[in-house]
């Protein structure tokens, strides 16, 4: 990027309405979608952003978590509406889910804790595993169908470590142009779960955590995935999210379908 140009628009904050605070509109824009031409879908991880911006928003307090469950898909264009409701309200904490729908039909629910007080007690244990930085490692061209104006075109990855024996992968991860990361972008960010094993590449997702540890400035993000195992047809697993400085800035874990053989 430029030094004379901003950052692009973030392509997966909603619109909030204008009458209702906990209401939002969101349009799957091309840079919000993956997939052949003919197909293009919004991605899960897009949608939990979404969602998550929406439910910062609508409370006015910071994620502590969320949960997401991919309960249907979307495609390009699709007009997602997203609703925001407290279900428990303490002097710290806010409970709350979102559901994103389709004319009806849901897209995504998600539910999540904001909140919390001063961090004075805070502590890693978790360190980072000693790896070379970004600039220092191979790009990754292993998300299908990139093109400079979808999402797999904004996704920048650089790869440190892949092993199926171990069902584990590290690799440097940013979205291009937006900004440092958030809440959102390291939902957004941690729905590249599945692909980190080579079996699990074409796989769906059915649901997506984060947990959220720090929100320090950084421009990439290490994600450290591992996988748990396979099971009934769907992998399990973890996924740790490291700031450039080595901070752990979220706790993540999702299940996914196995794809056909």
């Amino acid at each position: 990027m430029a030094d004379s140009e901003g950052p692009r628009p973030t392509f997966w904050i909603p619109t909030q309405s204008t009458e209702d605070p906990n209401r939002f509109e969101f349009v799957a824009r091309q840079g919000a979608c993956a997939g052949p031409p003919e197909r293009q879908f919004l991605m899960g991880g897009v949608s939990m952003a979404a969602g998550v911006h929406a439910l910062e928003t609508a409370i006015g307090r910071p994620l502590l978590w969320a949960t997401a469950q991919f309960a249907g898909g979307a495609t390009l264009n699709s007009r997602i509406d997203i609703t925001v409701r407290k279900l428990a309200e303490g002097r710290t904490v806010v409970q709350a889910v979102a559901d994103l729908t389709e004319d009806g039909r849901s897209v995504l629910h998600v539910s999540a804790a904001l909140g919390g007080w001063d961090d004075s007690e805070g502590r890693q244990f978790l360190n980072m595993p000693p790896v070379p930085p970004p600039a220092e490692c191979a790009e990754s061209h292993e998300i299908p169908f990139s093109r400079d104006d979808n999402l797999a075109g904004r996704i920048e990855r650089r790869s440190v470590h892949q092993d199926d024996a171990t069902a584990e992968e590290m690799v440097w991860v940013r979205v291009k142009d937006t900004g440092p990361a958030d809440a959102a972008r390291l939902s957004l960010i941690s729905d590249f779960f599945l692909g980190a094993h080579t079996r699990t590449r074409g796989g769906r997702s059915l649901d997506n955590t984060v947990r959220i540890h720090a929100l320090p400035k950084t421009d990439w993000v290490l994600n450290v995935t591992r996988m748990s195992g396979f099971a009934a047809g769907v992998a399990h697993g973890v996924l740790y999210q490291f700031g450039e400085d080595g901070t752990l800035l979220t706790t993540a874990s999702q299940t996914g379908l196995l794809p056909p053989r």
